[in-house]
């Protein structure tokens, strides 16, 4: 493949995954809408389901976010029954976030059609294709989360 050739690949592939990340953001957004809650919420309460008993300072941590904005989604995600805090058990001074599990159902409805078109789309690839992709949208996500600290960083300087 001629330089240029790639070289406009790589302009259509950033092109369209610019366009992925903003279709998967206005889908979230509109699923956190839907529950009263905001992007921002939404991703906590995803990082809160991977990672159980987080505290707020880990979240912060994780996201970037400075404490008060963290103290403020959890503030909203317990309003609305996602959370619950908690003292820990081995140390009662720490206070650990833990899903409730309330609305899951109503979550995984919302999700539900769109993971099916998702599946369908992966079975059009071999293994050997999905490992790929896998390796691809892993390196990914190391360089934004990398990226974000890089931004996070100079933000409290």
């Amino acid at each position: 493949m001629s330089s240029e050739n790639r070289s406009e690949l790589v302009d259509q592939l950033m092109s369209a995954m610019r366009n992925q990340a903003g279709r998967g953001l206005m889908l979230h957004g509109a699923v956190a809408e839907r529950f009263g809650l905001n992007f921002t919420d939404l991703k906590c309460l995803d990082l809160l389901r991977s990672e159980p008993e987080l505290t707020a300072g880990r979240i912060a941590a994780a996201t970037g976010l400075s404490t008060s904005a963290v103290t403020t989604v959890l503030d909203r995600l317990e309003r609305r029954g996602f959370v619950e805090r908690r003292r820990a058990p081995e140390d009662r001074r720490k206070v650990v976030v833990v899903p409730t599990g309330r609305h899951d159902a109503e979550m995984q409805e919302l999700f539900a059609e769109f993971g099916d078109e998702v599946m369908a789309i992966l079975r059009d690839y071999d293994d050997e294709r999905l490992g790929f992709l896998l390796e691809v949208i892993n390196r990914l996500d190391g360089a934004a989360r990398e990226a974000t600290a890089r931004i996070t960083a100079g933000n409290r300087a």
